[in-house]
């Protein structure tokens, strides 16, 4: 189940893309982000967080499944949690499992952020996915959002955002350039407009694969503790 609500998270993805012509492109080239793509988007991070803790209640009963009827839910370590509290957070969620199984208790531990900044998506899956609004999305278009053009000495063209002035993370995200022919020839700075998951200040594509990523490695992990 868990890698079957992965896989229909990436089949959203591909629906939506990240590449010229595609719905993408069309909500930067509009600046409307459509209402089928905000529900795309619920759906895709809904799926995610059923397979994590659809792994979670797999784990719980491999290892015992005890207290009968208790409510098992995959851990998720908040931005800024304390590493020290995460025993506690483990037993509210997986009841029994640390007790049980050392090896599991690292694993769960070793998915969360403060263990890796690379899983800082994990916290921010569950912000979004904690939001009752359906409306997760809005074409960004910032001041701040700056990006250089310049041209090399063998003319190649040079981009790189000012600094401080980039996404939060991904690099360079799947964006539209808001540049005229005078800055592509001379160079200069320009607007840049992504598509960007508000709450977590988080280009969509990037954080997406990165969800995608991240929740299809902790699958095969979990699968890996209770074979």
């Amino acid at each position: 189940m868990a890698s079957a609500l992965v896989a229909r998270a990436k089949v959203h993805k591909e629906w939506i893309g990240d590449d010229h012509g595609d719905r993408y492109e069309t909500a930067m080239e509009t600046g409307v982000v459509p209402d089928e793509m905000q529900i795309v988007v619920k759906e895709l991070l809904e799926h995610l967080r059923a397979a994590l803790d659809y792994c979670a209640q797999q784990v719980w009963q491999h290892f015992g499944g005890q207290p009968a009827g208790a409510k098992v839910y995959f851990p998720i370590a908040r931005e800024g949690f304390k590493e020290s509290d995460f025993l506690s957070l483990m037993n509210r969620h997986l009841p029994g499992v640390a007790a049980s199984s050392p090896s599991a208790y690292q694993a769960f531990r070793g998915f969360q952020a403060f263990a890796d900044n690379k899983n800082a998506w994990l916290p921010e899956l569950a912000t979004l996915v904690n939001q009752a609004k359906h409306d997760h999305l809005e074409v960004a278009s910032m001041p701040e959002t700056i990006m250089n053009i310049t041209r090399n000495d063998d003319g190649k063209v040079m981009m790189s955002f000012a600094p401080g002035h980039g996404p939060k993370r991904g690099g360079s995200p799947w964006m539209m350039l808001k540049a005229d022919s005078a800055i592509w020839e001379t160079g200069g700075a320009c607007q840049v407009v992504f598509l960007q998951l508000k709450d977590i200040k988080m280009e969509l594509s990037a954080f997406l694969k990165e969800a995608i990523d991240g929740s299809a490695l902790i699958v095969d992990e979990c699968r890996t503790l209770v074979s």
